[in-house]
């Protein structure tokens, strides 16, 4: 028989994977925030918004339950690119949902919106720097997984789960329902054309959504029972915003809901912060409102008197006080209590007391969940939430490019979301501007002391503490709870900061990092990591380590004099000191005005031998036993330091354009101390300005700093600005000037120093009195001082070639001489 040949059917070529700037997750409240800001602002951006369901709105599309609304006023929870100006100011879920479908066609996202797309795993590739983004995407009758590829992604997810709402071990309740003519329902899930006219309601839980819904059930219902554990604080709260409505007829639409929202920002404010500070009159104030609500003679101290402050946990509103006029009218009550058991008609109480149903909903809460559940990996490492600190509130340390929207607790969620999607724009424009594709927030104290990121004690939140991220000790790793810190932070504040780190494929960063013993996080580069570098040559050559002066990153150092130093045969190690470039800023105030001008040090200032300490730490990390050690200006005086206190550690002393610490030498002139009186910058066009201004004072006579050489300085300071975060690099100079001052007059301390010394200064120098450098000289055996002419504190470039010779050649005789010492 011969057998039959078969035609394998053709197959389709695999289908092209789609790449997108941005996926954006989610189609509610945050999705569409994040859309109308990338639509706008950066129109020329790609991107894609992934929704799990299929409809947009989010929490307003998927809660159905009679009543629902919205539990903040709209003035505030509506976005400040579209003004809320409907009458109702506590609006109900159907206005709520179309007012967000309208501001997603407003801003032409209706075509960006992908339905039935759910996003079920989130994978980070450093070596690509994109995302691949793993999607679940389902018809009527079909479920395929796809892939895409995004260089970010905005996680618009909330913080619940949508597909199930939390409902606790109820005993007996599975008898109930079992019973014949018996409902059980869940408010995240409630069934359309459910009837419940003369019907006996019971209603387990406290919270916004069981306020909420009592008196909208109360309106068919036979009689509605509200069942609590514990009291919960009801406000009744106006409908309609009276004052808005009036300041919107006077001013227009826009003025006078800009003006309505900026008020009701602020009396959310005032309430939060006095119910905060005074928490026993905001409690007195609370129970006099509520008991004016009540019937006379009811017990408030059973059903309205919560065991913990207002604001500890959420203020439940009362639009009208609807939910007292539904108790004043018989329609609804409430019973506090524990639960026995459900049974067949209703259930019991632990003190015995029986309320009677034949409908039960239990609006006991929600389930925590981030990012839709999503699996998240870095390079193939899985990242566990609970083990990760929260970045501004937005970002995850460790994890880059993925931002995510958790609106407040005590105010308006949409607040948060806004000033997110704002700073995720400027923070897009600023890398692309400057060529940087990828972002990831570092902390520079990875063990300081952590706390919830929702530090809140509603039940739902606390139940799921051990799921979500932490946020930190500290700025930029706390959480803020108040719009106006973070109207400051997120909207006027820099996008650039030391600890997050801005990267590109395309230039990768020479920048290392070393975590100290002693806290510090300390930023060096290396020239043996260099292109073209050989790691048998390089562990062969002297290793010079360059330390850099006051409010100075490492990039002080000139390339041309770094360059020169590797062509003489030289391994040179560089270090941002801490409090400046991308090293470690210490927890603690800055020093003012008066304490740097009287050398009067805070008590907790960090000195030179900690400076000193950092640089030892560095050569430990890299290996290397010792180094010819080299600093300018504050440098100089960490360098002299470490070579009196390690000089196991140091092979030869270079200072450059330093002092000893004693008062009567090495003073800056009165001219350069009234050019310190500025406060620090807070934009880089200021600092750019006064940084050119103080290095053309400096320069000297002979070595100008003009044409190509502060052409050359002023990229220079932009840079370094780039590299310190903006105006995260402010303090750190006060600080370091306090570790000069703590450090005092070390003058009998360099009479320790052993090691060959070489003492560089200029005759012109303005801010280290040429007196610094002799007497420098002059207390450390043996040295060698070198002045020369026209030479102000700044590292010109007409200087570097002279600079290179002189530090080469004595290394080269430092180390020629321990050499023939070893041989004896």
């Amino acid at each position: 028989m011969t057998p039959e040949t078969v035609t394998p059917p053709p197959t389709s070529p695999p289908r092209p994977v789609e790449h997108l700037d941005v996926v954006v997750i989610g189609a509610g409240v945050s999705g569409i925030g994040a859309g109308h800001y990338l639509a706008t602002e950066l129109p020329a951006t790609t991107f894609a918004i992934l929704e799990a369901r299929g409809a947009s709105g989010g929490t307003w599309d998927l809660f159905r339950y009679p009543g629902i609304r919205s539990d903040s006023d709209l003035s505030t929870f509506g976005y400040d690119f579209k003004p809320w100006t409907d009458e109702q100011s506590i609006a109900d879920g159907p206005r709520i949902l179309q007012y967000l479908r309208e501001a997603a066609s407003d801003s032409g996202l209706d075509e960006k919106i992908r339905y039935h797309h759910r996003v079920v795993e989130l994978a980070w590739s450093s070596e690509t720097a994109r995302w691949t983004v793993t999607v679940e995407r389902t018809s009527q009758q079909t479920s395929q997984r796809i892939q895409l590829t995004a260089r970010w992604v905005f996680a618009g997810t909330g913080y619940y789960r949508y597909d199930a709402g939390y409902t606790p071990q109820l005993p007996g309740l599975d008898k109930f329902r079992a019973t014949a003519g018996n409902t059980v329902v869940h408010p995240q899930h409630w069934p359309e054309g459910l009837d419940l006219t003369g019907r006996r309601v019971v209603v387990v839980g406290s919270g916004a959504t069981a306020i909420t819904l009592v008196p909208a059930l109360a309106q068919t219902a036979a009689h509605v029972t509200m069942l609590q554990r514990t009291p919960t604080y009801v406000m009744p709260v106006p409908r309609s915003d009276a004052l808005g409505a009036r300041l919107r007829t006077v001013l227009g639409d826009e003025r006078g809901a800009a003006l309505t929202r900026r008020k009701s920002v602020a009396m959310q404010r005032l309430v939060w912060q006095f119910s905060q500070r005074h928490p026993r009159t905001a409690r007195a104030i609370y129970r006099r409102v509520v008991t004016r609500q009540l019937p006379a003679g009811y017990d408030v101290a059973t059903h309205f008197d919560p065991p913990y402050d207002p604001w500890d946990q959420r203020v439940c509103a009362s639009p009208d006080g609807d939910f007292f006029t539904a108790i004043r009218s018989g329609a609804a009550s409430v019973v506090t209590g524990r639960i026995d058991t459900f049974d067949a008609t209703g259930v019991r109480l632990v003190g015995g007391e029986r309320v009677e149903a034949d409908v039960v909903v239990t609006a006991t809460g929600l389930s925590l969940q981030l990012f839709g559940g999503a699996r998240i990996t870095v390079d193939g490492e899985p990242v566990v939430l609970s083990e990760r600190l929260a970045y501004k509130g937005l970002m995850l340390a460790g994890v880059p490019n993925l931002v995510f929207s958790i609106g407040y607790t005590n105010a308006s969620w949409t607040l948060k979301v806004g000033l997110v999607g704002e700073h995720f724009v400027r923070l897009l424009r600023h890398m692309d501007a400057h060529g940087y594709d990828t972002a990831r927030p570092v902390p520079a104290d990875p063990h300081q002391p952590t706390r919830p990121y929702l530090d809140f004690s509603a039940g739902y939140v606390l139940r799921a503490l051990d799921e979500m991220p932490k946020q930190g000790s500290r700025p930029p790793w706390t959480t803020a709870t108040d719009y106006r810190s973070d109207v400051a932070l997120l909207r006027h504040g820099s996008v650039v900061d030391p600890e997050l780190s801005l990267t590109s494929l395309r230039r990768p960063s020479q920048d290392r990092f070393v975590e100290l013993p002693a806290g510090p996080r300390i930023c060096f580069r290396d020239t043996a990591d260099s292109p073209g570098s050989v790691e048998d040559d390089d562990e062969r050559r002297e290793v010079v380590l360059l330390v850099a002066g006051l409010g100075q990153d490492l990039t002080a150092w000139p390339d041309a004099f770094v360059d020169g130093l590797v062509a003489r045969g030289l391994r040179v190690v560089r270090l941002d000191n801490r409090d400046i470039g991308r090293s470690s800023r210490i927890c603690a105030p800055a020093p003012g005005l008066l304490r740097q001008l009287f050398r009067r040090p805070r008590a907790d200032a960090y000195d030179l031998v900690d400076m000193a300490a950092d640089a030892v730490g560095v050569l430990d990390h890299l290996g290397i036993e010792r180094a010819h050690v080299v600093g300018q200006s504050l440098g100089g005086m960490i360098a002299q330091v470490l070579a009196a206190r390690r000089p196991d550690r140091v092979a030869s002393l270079t200072s450059i354009y330093s002092t000893t610490g004693a008062a009567a030498v090495g003073g800056a002139a009165r001219s350069t101390l009234w050019r310190l009186r500025h406060a620090p910058a807070t934009t880089v066009e200021v600092a750019v300005e006064r940084h050119l201004g103080m290095m053309r004072h400096l320069a000297g006579t002979g070595f100008p700093l003009d044409g190509d050489a502060a052409a050359a300085e002023e990229a220079r300071a932009r840079g370094a600005w780039e590299r310190g975060g903006g105006p995260a690099s402010r303090i750190g100079p006060a600080r370091q000037i306090q570790a000069i001052a703590a450090s005092g007059d070390r003058t009998a301390e360099l009479a320790w120093v052993s090691a060959p010394t070489l003492v560089i200064h200029g005759d012109r120098d303005v801010m280290v009195d040429p007196s610094g450098g002799a007497a420098t000289a002059a207390a450390i055996s043996g040295a060698r001082h070198v002045v020369i002419p026209g030479v102000g504190h700044h590292l010109a470039p007409g200087l570097v070639e002279r600079l290179v010779s002189l530090i080469a050649d004595h290394v080269a005789a430092a180390s020629s001489s321990r050499l023939e010492g070893a041989q004896q």
